[in-house]
């Protein structure tokens, strides 16, 4: 897909649909190596049809989307959404928060797009706090890395101490606690692979 896409939000729904249409056949034609007459003869749809499509302007039946998305091996869904940049940039300000611990720690989520059994998070914490963490399903598997000061975790009582660098493995599934031992803020990475 292209590397930035603009739409204009305020056009009609109808209007964006078409638009997304075009700009993905084009691109799903071309990426398949294929000219237009060769994808009119593998849909068994008229070649002009393609190139008014492909022109951001036609509307066509759901019998021609449906022999595009064939022809093409896609879905119609995949035909009508809007494209997606291949490259995203999450901007700090803009990434999603979660005060944690009455203020004293802060989640910030990391991932733009939710994976399925994924949760890679940042953790902020101020001096000397102490977070508890949610223990997770059965079988889930946690990486904790510490990013910046000293940071202890303990897992069902036990006590690990990380020091920027370092990285703890342990069961998600199990009672654990993030307590920071600096007296300026600490920071960690910690990713999740859900059990499923």
């Amino acid at each position: 897909m292209p590397l930035l896409t603009i739409f204009c939000h305020n056009a009609p729904m109808t209007t964006r649909i078409v638009q997304n249409l075009g700009k993905n056949l084009e691109f799903l034609r071309k990426s398949r190596g294929l000219t237009q007459s060769k994808l009119a003869n593998a849909s068994g749809i008229p070649r002009t049809t393609l190139s008014y499509i492909e022109s951001g302007q036609g509307n066509p039946t759901l019998k021609i989307l449906s022999a595009l998305a064939s022809a093409l091996g896609v879905s119609i869904e995949e035909l009508l959404s809007p494209p997606r940049p291949s490259c995203l940039l999450m901007k700090e300000c803009n990434l999603k928060r979660q005060a944690r611990a009455r203020g004293q720690a802060e989640i910030i989520t990391l991932l733009p797009d939710p994976i399925p059994g994924l949760q890679f998070e940042r953790l902020n914490l101020k001096p000397s706090s102490l977070i508890m963490g949610i223990p997770h399903s059965k079988g889930t598997k946690e990486y904790f890395t510490c990013t910046q000061g000293r940071i202890s975790v303990s897992v069902e009582g036990q006590d690990y101490i990380l020091e920027a660098g370092d990285v703890l493995a342990f069961p998600g599934d199990r009672k654990h606690a993030y307590r920071n031992l600096e007296m300026i803020e600490s920071q960690g990475i910690s990713i999740v692979v859900l059990h499923v």
